[in-house]
């Protein structure tokens, strides 16, 4: 799309979108365009419209094509950045919240183009919506439902996000953590996205981020980031990937570190994780479980554990998508163009179904 018909179509939303999605504030797009920064309020908000040739440099400044901005492509998520599911307020900026959330638009914006070739599973998820002052039989029966909706084995989960995406919740896995995000997510559209950082250090913390993303979109259509929501959703999650029958039965009644690490690599969660679970369901005490931390924190530090799970849960379903466009000829560089995205924006978020370096014979 020329410069021209995209002014005549511009969407002051996707402005706001792909300035975000570049990590700059108003002043900044506005002292690389060279239009004062009240002009670019302006246009997010739609009282004025770019000149062809001032849109071209906001497409410069952002690192967009010129399309991108126009108003007849996908609709913004409605909730926009306040409709989303954030962990934490007070330990994020509302700017680095943005940069994130604009990537969870990206994600859907390149879906969309990829549902032109190729047909994606329809979303499965049974929402059952929860008050503030849910008793916590109410989230345990939020889970079990979950469980038969999915049809997951009365056990383990197993694959947590390859389930995810089986039932049509969009997963990627993006550099989000040097913002002080962990993961985020929200279903403000047809399709549910989750957003999962990059940098765990064991997959069984990341497995329980995934959990609790699950909890949010099955129990909070509306969003209160950093409220009782997390509460709820973390227990969700625990209910979920360690549900109190089998747990009851399990659970050692002290700490024995070996046992748990057998827990962990059956159930897939972390042993802090298993602790936690302990005490909440009174197989062991308070201070039963303060003395296990202790030793585990003094012994392995706060941050890791011994005995990682042996392989990170990456999602495949875009990448999966891409690679059957492609035997139709339909390339990421043509995704990236119907997108008006950077390609790097689009390998980003596709990714690959196998992560692997790939070995090269000489012959």
């Amino acid at each position: 799309m020329r410069a021209e018909e995209a002014a005549a179509a511009f969407s002051g939303e996707r402005l706001r979108l792909a300035r975000f999605r570049a990590g700059l504030t108003v002043r900044e797009v506005a002292d690389r365009v060279e239009v004062s920064h009240a002009a670019i309020s302006q246009y997010e908000i739609g009282r004025t419209r770019p000149t062809p040739a001032v849109l071209a440099r906001l497409a410069i400044a952002t690192g967009v094509s010129a399309g991108f901005f126009a108003f007849h492509r996908r609709p913004i998520s409605p909730g926009g950045l306040d409709g989303t599911h954030f962990r934490s307020l007070r330990s994020t900026t509302r700017q680095g919240r943005a940069s994130a959330w604009a990537w969870s638009e990206i994600v859907l914006d390149i879906a969309e183009v990829l549902e032109r070739h190729v047909r994606l599973p329809d979303p499965v998820v049974p929402v059952r919506s929860l008050a503030p002052d849910a008793a916590r039989d109410e989230l345990a029966c939020a889970a079990a439902e979950l469980r038969a909706a999915w049809s997951l084995p009365d056990g383990p989960v197993g694959h947590l996000v390859r389930q995810l995406e089986a039932h049509g919740i969009l997963v990627a896995r993006l550099p989000v953590a040097d913002k002080g995000i962990d993961a985020f997510s929200h279903a403000q559209g047809r399709r549910p996205v989750v957003v999962l950082g990059t940098d765990k250090a064991d997959a069984a913390r990341s497995r329980f981020d995934a959990a609790h993303e699950l909890g949010h979109l099955v129990c909070h259509p509306d969003a209160d980031p950093g409220g009782e929501q997390e509460h709820q959703a973390h227990a969700f999650a625990a209910e979920l990937l360690m549900p109190r029958a089998h747990m009851l039965r399990v659970l050692p009644r002290r700490f024995d570190l070996g046992a748990y690490a057998r827990l962990k690599q059956e159930w897939g969660v972390s042993i802090a994780a298993l602790l936690y679970r302990a005490r909440t369901l009174e197989v062991i005490s308070e201070s039963a479980y303060r003395r296990a931390v202790m030793i585990m924190n003094r012994t392995y530090g706060r941050r890791t554990e011994p005995y990682p799970l042996p392989t990170e849960e990456r999602p495949t379903l875009l990448a999966t998508a891409a690679e059957v466009a492609a035997r139709s000829g339909i390339t990421l560089a043509h995704i990236a163009a119907q997108s008006c995205l950077p390609l790097d924006d689009v390998r980003t978020i596709v990714g690959s179904t196998d992560p692997r370096p790939l070995v090269h014979l000489d012959i």
